[in-house]
């Protein structure tokens, strides 16, 4: 024998599982529709009774859904004759109640709510095992069902289950349909804030542009202007100051060629993310010999040397800026070389995808892992004691790479250095 207590709680378990899926239908105290009276009727008519009814039992209640022959309503759980016997799961045929031991005394059949002879019901039981009611059929006369009606009724009973579903699922997907539209909406709206915060960035990097080109324009001539005359007091004042006074005329040229630096570095980070990128085929090679002829000093006083293979690619874009990419990427290489070996730069193209994978490597400093990406940010140096550079050259390679859709990152070489691998699209 099992245990009481145990035996208890399964019931209790058992009983809030068949009331959560009966709720789950979302019947009790809703109206019934057309096709569930129907049913009902039908029942009558196949029992060749009167009345009818489809009831539904919660935790307190029996609730008459839908009837035919009498006017439904509710009643208390414990009065109910369909209570007694429905979670059995089983078809209930009763010829005469007022003699059924079982039966007899409920208000039903007494005269207190009804004086029921006649009683059957088929149970509502889901897939699931759970027990959500009956479809009752009854008679204020003694009466009998045969096999064939029995077997109808509990068709009829199956029906019922199958309209409980079907409404069931179409709440569901209405619920799914409000939900998805309201994502839907949601989703214009995320669309619409997008674009204008789209169209919001693209105007004030228009603006931020201008106001680099404008203001590096702007200083630059009051530059010209201070170094032109900090180089006259130099060679006025060549024998009639004291050394102190050279340095400081010395130190003031000095910030001053900083600063005229810088203004060129921000030209001409301006001028890689503004004006028209027009995309033709241009030759790697080529822009690689441009590059190195403007660096030529630059190789020159470093004893640099600059490795370009002879098959390099012809990719898509713009031949100006595809320059402009390889010398700030050569020149970077020879700014971090390393003191105690001598530079050397090589250039290099593979096939990637459907366009190239092109890569500038060095033998320099090299770049620690943690700063790899930080690099490419707007005034990023990684040793500030190192004094060249400003830290713009990076952030308008990674302007010209992004503006031709490709990407740019730096890794590790192989025996010390760094290579900056960029994509290019192909012809």
């Amino acid at each position: 024998m099992g245990h009481p207590a145990a035996e208890m709680t399964q019931v209790r378990e058992h009983e809030q599982r068949r009331l959560a899926a009966l709720h789950e239908y979302r019947l009790l105290d809703a109206p019934a529709d057309d096709e569930l009276e129907a049913v009902v009727r039908v029942a009558a008519v196949v029992a060749g009774v009167p009345t009818a009814t489809l009831n539904l039992i919660d935790e307190n209640r029996q609730c008459q859904l839908t009837t035919t022959g009498f006017v439904g309503g509710d009643s208390t759980r414990r009065d109910s004759m369909c209570a007694i016997r429905f979670e059995a799961g089983r078809f209930v045929h009763v010829r005469d109640a007022s003699v059924d031991p079982t039966y007899r005394h409920n208000p039903w059949v007494t005269g207190d709510l009804a004086k029921v002879r006649f009683y059957a019901s088929a149970p509502l039981v889901t897939s699931q095992g759970y027990a959500l009611g009956t479809l009752c059929v009854f008679d204020s006369e003694p009466g009998e069902l045969s096999g064939e009606q029995i077997a109808r009724l509990k068709d009829l009973a199956n029906v019922v289950l199958a309209l409980f579903e079907r409404r069931r699922q179409a709440r569901i997907n209405a619920e799914l349909a409000i939900e998805a539209e309201s994502r839907r909406l949601a989703l214009e709206r995320a669309h619409a804030e997008l674009a204008d915060t789209i169209a919001e960035l693209q105007r004030s990097n228009t603006e931020l542009e201008q106001f680099a080109g404008v203001v590096s324009h702007d200083l630059a001539a009051p530059l010209g202007v201070v170094n032109g005359y900090l180089e006259l007091l130099g060679d006025l004042s060549a024998g009639s100051v004291d050394a102190r006074a050279r340095a400081w005329i010395a130190a003031a040229s000095r910030a001053v060629a900083r600063m005229q630096r810088l203004i060129e570095a921000l030209l001409t980070y301006a001028q890689a993310g503004s004006g028209p990128c027009r995309l033709e085929p241009a030759d790697l090679g080529d822009a690689a010999g441009q590059a190195i002829m403007d660096l030529r000093a630059a190789i020159r006083d470093g004893d640099a040397t600059v490795v370009v293979p002879p098959d390099l690619p012809v990719v898509s874009g713009d031949p100006t800026l595809i320059r402009q990419l390889l010398q700030n990427l050569i020149g970077n290489a020879l700014k971090y070389r390393h003191p105690e070996r001598a530079s050397r730069v090589e250039l290099s193209a593979r096939p990637d995808g459907g366009g190239w994978l092109v890569q500038v490597a060095d033998n320099g400093l090299g770049i620690p892992a943690d700063q790899r990406k930080r690099v490419f940010e707007m005034f990023a140096r990684v040793d500030c004691r190192i004094g060249t550079g400003h830290g713009v050259g990076l952030s308008t390679c990674q302007r010209i790479v992004e503006r031709h859709g490709g990407r740019i990152w730096a890794g590790a070489r192989d025996g010390g250095g760094t290579v900056i691998s960029f994509t290019l699209p192909g012809v």
